[in-house]
């Protein structure tokens, strides 16, 4: 039976029980002229233990939501853009750590776009939606969770932004939470403070109790009866053996190495041993090798904290608040317009930045705003050998896309305007070693990248990742640049990029089943802030500011402006004008509608050349202005000289010295190069009065 819920003070209303009905829990989102279908499902067929929660996550937009046909030859929806994989990510990561520690059935959840009008955020929508659907199905789901997007406008907080909105907020951040506290956050921001981001959280999370409180009527009224998760084996008593071999043969010390590969190495033997000692309980029969892996892995999760603080150091030797050794240099790369090496420990990011022109630009669809241009982009790659590993090299993943967009969130604030720096800038960055925090080696090697092209960037960014454990005693640590095997056992990811000034984007992961106190999210921030600042101050003595010219193998750019009404004068009859001066001067040009005109060029006599004739064509000519005009033809009274194509000025007999008047058929022919220089120009009639110093009297040279 169908029935319908609202929560009125977020202009939210769900259906429940009218559609997708052989889903396990199905909800149909509706905000204003936004509808999102969100559908939760459970594989029927018992798998094979995989070693993690078989979770799938697909964010689809139809373009028929926003009453467009797709682009292209194939006019229908294809692969992932990368919007709906980020949102994907993004509902993944709030929902994957609210099911039962021992839940590991395969989970599909879909979440569908079918109308948009651009005044509520589809994400939000889409999280709320995929909480009500895990809610109402049979599936162990730990939450309901809500979502707001944040936005500032004129130093306030605004929840939900709309399109108009987030067009005059310098804040886009994305929130969601359960009632105990937030579980995800993502987005940037104009240089806020640590203590404004916490109050950010704080009041994001009195929205998301709100919705929260609204879903639990919902399932409570409509929801089918939670599944019992109970092992067929004694999943504790297994655990509990594995807890105790794991512990007497101190495994967890095998972590404690001054490199990766020790740490690795050590591990590996320990867990042959391990597999060799199970292997002769007969009591442990039908365990299978990934159910042992896993618990395996559990016990290291559980003892490793309370090692780590009876040291008083973590893995490689560091103190809770100690940033690895940093190392960076510039300029390594001689053909490329801008790069860098950053090295953090064992994590190494090389990038390279290549500046075009607008043409350069990426054409972006989106679903309601239709075609955008995106003149910066930062593409971020993980080859398998930066973890030693050897496998297919596929198409990106979404995890690369992912942490693409984090690091080029961070610069959206502080690349210089198109009008500033007319460049299309794109930055590449290849990790060639990882042992954690990849993504802000890839905002601190981009920095520098920038700089070293030239860049005029507003300030520096730099990027750390922070962590969380949780010891025997509930007492929790925070973490200062994570390792990746900190990461795999901690509470918390947490990436923060910004300036000395404040922070320009976060991204932030909570495994825990419950929140962060203020305490330990402002601890967190602080201690990002200390560490941001020291790896600023060793990014500075490699490079401190931008360089002060571009690379000369970047195109050189010279803008002008000219008449909206003389826009047609330029291009010409389907575009003859303007292709004719780019063949001729070796240039690429760029006209908007409002008039502005960008010429790229390699040779700066080029684009010189190219401005001039646009100058011409227009009416923009400047007395005194100097070309190199072809004799087109001759007058009793003088001769026409075209100084670029389709417009000729006249040197009038009386500028030309006498001796030489007599015999000027016979110096100069039709076609012939003469150097004149402009003496006037009459916009309204078009007339160009010319003077040639060769032909001048003698005087009047």
């Amino acid at each position: 039976m169908s029935k319908t819920f609202k929560l009125p003070e977020a202009g939210l209303e769900v259906v429940v029980g009218k559609f997708a009905g052989q889903a396990d829990g199905a909800a149909w989102m509706k905000c204003g002229d936004n509808v999102v279908l969100a559908t939760a499902v459970m594989g029927k067929e018992e798998r094979e233990f995989m070693g993690f929660l078989p979770l799938t996550v697909e964010y689809r937009e139809k373009t028929s939501a926003a009453g467009r046909i797709p682009g292209g030859y194939i006019k229908r929806e294809g692969r992932l853009s990368d919007t709906e994989v980020l949102t994907s990510r993004v509902i993944d990561r709030t929902i994957r750590p609210l099911f039962p520690a021992d839940f590991f059935s395969e989970i599909q959840l879909m979440a569908t776009v079918y109308s948009a009008d651009g005044h509520y955020p589809l994400s939000v929508m889409s999280i709320i939606g995929a909480s009500i659907a895990l809610g109402l199905s049979q599936m162990p789901f730990l939450g309901p969770i809500g979502a707001v997007l944040v936005g500032r406008i004129d130093g306030k907080l605004v929840f939900n932004l709309g399109l108009e909105q987030d067009a005059t907020s310098d804040t886009h951040i994305l929130i969601a939470g359960n009632r105990d506290g937030i579980c995800m956050v993502e987005g940037n921001c104009e240089l806020l403070s640590e203590a404004e981001m916490v109050d950010l959280f704080l009041a994001a999370h009195e929205e998301i109790k709100k919705q929260v409180v609204w879903q639990d009527s919902i399932i409570a009224e409509c929801g089918k009866k939670k599944i019992d998760t109970t092992a067929k084996f004694d999943w504790h008593h297994h655990q509990a053996q594995v807890d105790a071999w794991v512990a007497g043969n101190q495994v967890a010390q095998s972590m404690f190495a001054p490199s990766k590969q020790e740490s690795s190495a050590q591990l590996k033997a320990k867990k042959v041993a391990f597999h060799d000692a199970f292997s002769k309980h007969p009591e442990d029969h039908g365990v299978s090798t990934a159910v042992l892996n896993y618990m395996f892995e559990t016990a290291m999760k559980e003892q490793l904290p309370d090692l780590i603080i009876a040291k008083g150091h973590r893995f490689d030797g560091r103190g809770m608040e100690d940033v690895r050794a940093i190392s960076s240099e510039v300029s390594l790369l001689p053909q490329v317009h801008g790069s860098s090496l950053f090295q953090r420990g064992q994590t190494q990011a090389i990038a390279c930045v290549t500046l075009g022109t607008a043409q350069d630009a990426q054409k972006v669809e989106r679903l309601v705003e239709g075609v955008q241009e995106r003149p910066f982009m930062l593409h971020y790659n993980f080859p398998p050998f930066s973890v030693g590993e050897a496998r297919p090299v596929r198409s990106v993943g979404r995890r690369e896309v992912g942490h693409g967009y984090l690091a080029e969130n961070s610069f959206l604030k502080v690349i210089p305007t198109q009008t500033d720096f007319p460049y299309t800038i794109r930055a590449v960055v290849d990790i060639l070693e990882c042992n954690g925090s990849s993504s802000m080696a890839t905002v601190c090697s981009t920095t520098l990248a920038l700089m070293d092209a030239g860049v005029p960037l507003k300030e520096m960014v730099a990027g750390i990742a922070m962590g969380l454990v949780k010891d025997s005693s509930d007492n929790y640590h925070v973490l200062t640049d994570l390792l990746g095997s900190e990461d795999a056992l901690g509470l918390m990811d947490f990436k923060v990029t910004g300036s000395d000034k404040g922070i320009r984007a976060i991204q932030m992961d909570i495994k825990a089943k419950k929140g962060l106190s203020r305490e330990l999210l402002q601890t967190a921030l602080e201690r990002a802030k200390t560490a941001r600042e020291y790896i600023l101050d060793e990014m500075r003595k490699t490079l401190s500011a931008p360089r002060s010219e571009i690379s000369d193998k970047a195109p050189k750019v010279t803008q002008l402006n000219i008449p909206v009404d003389k826009i047609g004068v330029v291009i010409g009859p389907s575009g003859k004008v303007i292709k004719e001066i780019i063949a001729q001067t070796d240039t690429q040009i760029d006209i908007e509608d409002d008039g502005s005109v960008r010429i790229y060029a390699k040779d700066s006599s080029a684009a010189r050349r190219a401005e001039q004739w646009i100058r011409v064509l227009v009416g923009d000519i400047q007395d005194g202005a100097v070309f190199n005009g072809v004799i087109k033809r001759f007058a009793e009274f003088g001769l026409f000289v075209e100084l670029v194509p389709g417009k000729d000025g006249l040197l009038h007999v009386s500028s030309i010295a006498k001796d030489k008047q007599k015999n000027l058929t016979q110096l100069y022919r039709v076609n012939d190069v003469l150097r004149v220089r402009v003496v006037s120009s009459d916009p309204e009639t078009g007339r160009i009065k010319l003077f040639a110093p060769d032909l001048a009297p003698t005087n009047e040279k």
